[in-house]
């Protein structure tokens, strides 16, 4: 099945160079290096130090990366690549002098084998769920020692592997270690693999040392409505109207998932004749409605808000994290659709650390309850900053298994 995957990229090959012209044009692709997703690098610099090449797709999976980063940055070149823009941007900001960011070559041979010839990763961390069977492939090919971090399979996605497991086998025997990010993903993915999964935590849960500008809160009381996703907040929006006009004491914060559906979720409040703005036009936080409509201000609202509902769990998306908002002494809200944390979600509820509502009509009304309970309120952000304070991932046993793997490889 593999060498018809193979084929099958090669034939391809044309349509994606297609596609990323087409992506240039629509400047979604970035101009200046573009080139690294055929496996070339603008990179001049010699390297020193080993290279340990960190894959994190998305800007979820980068953050994930951040105890990594700063466990091995002084002692080897940490190559990190991810395949959206917005990662990039995240990881250039936020961590610049400690990587080389690379955008993540296509999964096609010829430009895996250019990207690995330059780079000569010493070990590669592959993060949480983006599973490209030819580069994966190519490194036990060439020998290179891999791990899989943070795995996790959806119920949807075990569905379809199901069909195809015999593959999945044949791909992850590549890494000499999978472990998984919960225990429900460690049960799924052990069906699938003959390699041995283990249960470390959740890399996303690990402590960070985060820094930012402190924004003061002001005397109303602040709903953030979080990681919200496409067509999630048209579900709730006729109960924000309704909790808006009855209490004027309250405020809404609304963080879309992706900032660029925030001129789609302004013009569905407008029509309500809301009170909104933008927070990059605004910068006053004593709004009805303020839509964040930048990336890397959540956790600065976390802490100026009370109740946070979380996005993700109303539809079918699996939810986010809510470690996050608990740190921040938030009341939490969320849907039932949790699958992506479920065991984590339901620690929470059994230790009165969170609210689940199963419908979206129960919604605005636990909603109300909390603004009508203070007491309620300060209990649910007592509850949630004990959990928070839970060892969720065994830092040290990670390091020790990768310390030893490195001197192994020396």
């Amino acid at each position: 099945m593999h060498n018809f995957y193979k084929f099958i990229s090669f034939l391809l090959m044309p349509l994606v160079y297609l596609n990323t012209y087409l992506r240039l044009i629509r400047k979604k692709e970035d101009t200046d290096r573009y080139k690294e997703r055929f496996g070339y690098t603008n990179f001049k610099q010699i390297l020193k130090k080993d290279v340990i090449w960190i894959h994190a797709s998305s800007v979820g999976e980068f953050k994930s990366c951040d105890f990594l980063i700063n466990s091995f940055y002084k002692n080897y070149s940490l190559l990190i690549t991810t395949t959206t823009k917005t990662a990039a941007d995240y990881a250039l900001e936020n961590y610049g002098e400690k990587i080389i960011h690379q955008y993540a070559p296509f999964d096609v041979v010829p430009w895996i084998n250019k990207f690995l010839n330059f780079w000569k990763p010493k070990l590669v961390v592959w993060i949480e769920s983006d599973i490209w069977p030819n580069t994966i492939v190519r490194l036990r090919e060439k020998n290179i020692s891999s791990i899989f971090l943070n795995a996790r399979i959806s119920p949807k996605s075990f569905k379809k592997w199901k069909f195809f497991s015999s593959y999945y086998k044949f791909i992850t025997k590549t890494f000499f270690s999978i472990y998984a990010q919960s225990k429900n993903d460690l049960e799924r993915i052990t069906k699938l693999t003959n390699v041995n999964v283990e249960y470390l935590g959740n890399l996303k849960l690990t402590k960070k040392n985060t820094s930012y500008t402190k924004l003061e809160k002001t005397e109303k009381l602040n709903i953030m409505i979080a990681s919200t996703h496409e067509n999630e907040e048209g579900l709730i929006i006729s109960s924000l109207e309704k909790i808006s006009k009855k209490y004027q004491i309250v405020n809404f914060i609304i963080a879309p998932r992706h900032p660029n559906r925030s001129k789609l979720i302004y013009k569905l409040l407008q029509d309500k004749k809301l009170d909104v703005e933008y927070y990059s036009k605004f910068k006053n936080l004593d709004c009805r409605f303020l839509i964040l409509d930048s990336f890397g201000k959540m956790e600065q609202f976390f802490n100026i808000s009370d109740i946070v509902f979380l996005g993700g769990s109303l539809l079918k998306k699996g939810g986010h994290n809510p470690i996050e908002a608990a740190t921040a002494n938030c009341a939490i809200i969320t849907g039932s659709n949790v699958f992506n944390w479920q065991n984590l979600y339901e620690d929470m509820v059994a230790k009165n650390a969170c609210i689940m509502v199963n419908e979206v009509e129960e919604f605005e009304t636990k909603v109300i309850n909390l603004i009508e309970n203070k007491n309620l309120v300060e209990n649910l952000k007592k509850n949630a900053i004990t959990f928070s304070n839970t060892v969720f991932f065994q830092e040290d046993k990670l390091l020790e298994l990768l310390n030893n793997r490195l001197e192994k490889n020396a």
